[in-house]
């Protein structure tokens, strides 16, 4: 099986949000009087992210797990769930900055997409690459992977 390179991409002007959020939280313990508001805040919102990252891409974290187990097909199929999810879901994913609190230059679509891809790549399912390239530069049309086809 082919090495997966990791693929980041971060948006950074997506920490504005998740410092309001961090402030907002901070503002309303402070004005319930509650001592450590910052340091009570901070907690709150790595709680909540870490709880928001498990829950709601549910299936991305999915086809993760059984991508490092190198279960392609579980992967492949996962990361479909998740696509489909998160299409249904557009509001999610454009706004994952408020609701993930999430700094991913990459959207959870244009992702399972692209993991999609690799999988299918390493099972050498021709059709489905093809079918999953379309899909991707059609949507994702400044994606860097959305025109190669290795």
């Amino acid at each position: 099986m082919h090495k997966a390179r990791n693929i980041t991409r971060r948006n950074w002007s997506f920490l504005i949000p998740q410092i309001s959020v961090i402030l907002l939280i901070t503002l309303i313990l402070r004005w319930f009087r509650i001592e450590n508001s910052l340091l009570l805040g901070l907690s709150i919102y790595l709680l909540l992210a870490g709880y928001l990252k498990v829950t709601i891409p549910r299936w991305h974290r999915k086809g993760l797990y059984y991508l490092r187990k190198g279960e392609l097909e579980g992967a492949g199929f996962a990361f479909e769930k998740s696509y489909s999810f998160f299409k249904k879901h557009e509001w999610l994913d454009k706004y994952r900055a408020f609701f993930l609190l999430s700094i991913s230059g990459y959207s959870y679509c244009e992702m399972a997409l692209m993991n999609s891809i690799f999988c299918y790549q390493q099972l050498g399912n021709k059709s489905k690459i093809d079918e999953l390239h379309k899909r991707l530069s059609k949507e994702f049309p400044y994606n860097p992977y959305a025109g190669s086809k290795k």
